[in-house]
């Protein structure tokens, strides 16, 4: 056997070995926090809350959008602090919004799901690929009502915190 062959054939064992080792790392538990119980009027609720605020600032009503927004710290929900608010607003002013699409809602826990929507800031009937913002709200349950907030400065949420323990 020449070297170029026993080269390919020590490469070839070391990738198997690498394979097999990889299977036999143990699957990430999910933490044993309880899950929320969803209904379609929960869904189509926080649908709702989410479409009201894309479309304010889609027509550039952004103190109105930012009306809708409400902050969560210690058990309690407050309006969005002024400093938030102006920050969110210069945030959404940059560019005109010609579209808006909501990309996926995820129910973790009361005060832990996310909807995902994707911000158009090129006009989709002019362009086949328009330029998008991708951005994240996360809505919470207090006492039965939904309110939107903000994702913090890290976008975590339930869903991704187990994911990056995970791995």
């Amino acid at each position: 056997m020449n070297r170029k062959h026993l080269f390919f054939a020590v490469a070839v064992v070391a990738l198997l070995l690498a394979a097999c080792k990889g299977e036999n790392k143990p699957k990430p538990q999910a933490p044993n926090e309880p899950q929320m119980e969803v209904t379609n009027f929960d869904s189509t609720t926080v649908r709702q809350l989410a479409a009201d605020f894309l479309e304010l600032v889609k027509q550039e009503r952004l103190d109105e959008a930012m009306n809708q927004l409400y902050v969560y710290e210690n058990e309690k929900i407050m309006p969005l602090p002024d400093d938030q608010r102006e920050e969110c607003k210069f945030m959404l002013g940059m560019h005109h919004v010609y579209d808006y699409s909501v990309v996926g809602v995820n129910f973790f826990k009361e005060t832990d799901s996310e909807v995902k929507y994707k911000l158009y800031i090129q006009d989709p009937g002019k362009h086949s690929n328009p330029a998008t913002i991708n951005g994240m709200i996360k809505p919470i349950r207090i006492d039965g009502t939904w309110y939107i907030t903000l994702a913090n400065r890290e976008g975590k949420s339930f869903d991704k915190a187990f994911n990056e323990h995970a791995h």
